[in-house]
């Protein structure tokens, strides 16, 4: 119960927050989902900068640079749900996915 108050709130944040930047872009994904030992990016447009991950506390855990095609390792991370953040090379979000890594 705590976890998923905790989720809602930290998806509500970050809805506001791509929402007031408008820069929403649905052909932008994370993949797999759920993930375990990588997670990797699917951008036709190559828009992509930077990859930031965050836990549910919303603490940043994990920053990559991104390069078309590569697979971040996530391995080392615990298992739990992680709020990926992409961004552009300004550093503008342009989506926010929650993924599973188990």
């Amino acid at each position: 119960m705590k976890y998923a108050l905790l989720l809602s709130f930290f998806l509500t944040l970050f809805a506001v927050s791509a929402r007031s930047q408008n820069t929403a872009r649905p052909d932008l994904s994370v993949y797999p989902n759920p993930a375990v030992e990588y997670i990797a990016i699917n951008d036709p447009g190559e828009s992509v900068g930077f990859v930031v991950l965050f836990n549910l506390v919303g603490k940043k855990v994990e920053e990559f640079e991104y390069a078309k095609g590569a697979k971040l390792p996530v391995g080392d991370l615990p298992k739990g749900m992680y709020i990926v953040q992409l961004q552009d090379r300004q550093r503008n979000v342009l989506k926010t996915q929650v993924v599973d890594k188990r």
